[in-house]
Parts: C-alpha cells; structure tokens; sequence
C-alpha cells in the first residue's frame, strides 16, 4: 500500500468515526475548569473545579446531548473536533502528553 492510499484510508475512517453515534475521550475547557470523560457506551463523567457526576449522553445530527439529574443539556459538536457548550464554553480534546 502506498502513502496516498495510506492517508485516503485513514480519512475514510476518520469519517466514519466522526460520523458514529458515540464520543470517546476526555475533553476540557481552555482554563481547565471543566473536564468532560466522554465513554463509548454513553456515559460521560463531568468533573468541575475538582467534583465530578456521571451522566448519559447522546450524539445526534452533530448534537451532543447530556443527560443529569433529569436534565439535559444540547452542545454542539464542531467540525474541528470541539464542542461548544453553554455560555459559549468551547471544550477541545485533550492531546496525549
């Protein structure tokens, strides 16, 4: 296989990954005040400013919906890969260090 086919096939699966029905990995917010552990089989565990809560999630038509205590909140999922909550809070994958 060479390069090009190499990258055409990594694209292809970065589609259908981002166009799955779940999130996976830890997103934060650029002060580090919220973290949102995002798990593939719905569940998300919220930590701000050190307590943290489980709660469900949903992907849908490039909405990310979470479910707490009764209550749900709508983000939206960006293009980039970030997720723009409430108060305009954008949230960015974490990056492995």
């Amino acid at each position: 296989m060479n390069i090009r086919n190499a990258f055409v096939m990594l694209g292809l699966l970065g589609l259908l990954t981002a166009c799955g029905n779940k999130l996976d990995g830890v997103y934060k917010d650029d002060l580090g005040l919220q973290k949102y552990e995002f798990q593939g089989n719905g569940t998300v565990y919220v930590s701000t400013m050190g307590i943290t809560r489980e709660a469900a999630y949903v992907l849908e038509d490039k909405k990310v919906k979470i479910t707490s205590d009764g209550e749900t909140t709508i983000y939206d999922l960006n293009e980039d890969g970030t997720i723009k909550g409430p108060l305009g809070m954008t949230l960015k994958p974490e990056t492995a260090q």
